[in-house]
């Protein structure tokens, strides 16, 4: 069997979900937004998009990636 190098979605701020069961209070969203480049919260979309993108013929040649999906916010700290 061949070695698997699986790719990783690492996914910013999305508004719309419950990652942080209703305590992420409106100060730090408001926070997280302001740190991306296109001054707006990620959406549910963006990340099914970058997984659809990921599951593509398109995508046939990248291995072992994780993309960031925060619109350009330094989450990694």
């Amino acid at each position: 069997m061949a070695n698997s190098f699986p790719n990783v979605i690492s996914a910013g701020y999305i508004a719309g979900t419950n990652f942080f069961h209703g305590r992420l209070a409106d100060e730090r969203a408001q926070a997280l937004v302001a740190e991306t480049h296109n001054k707006r919260p990620g959406t549910v979309e963006d990340i099914a998009e970058t997984a659809y993108f990921l599951a593509s013929p398109g995508a046939r040649h990248i291995t072992g990636q994780t993309l960031h999906v925060n619109g350009g916010a330094f989450t990694t700290r």
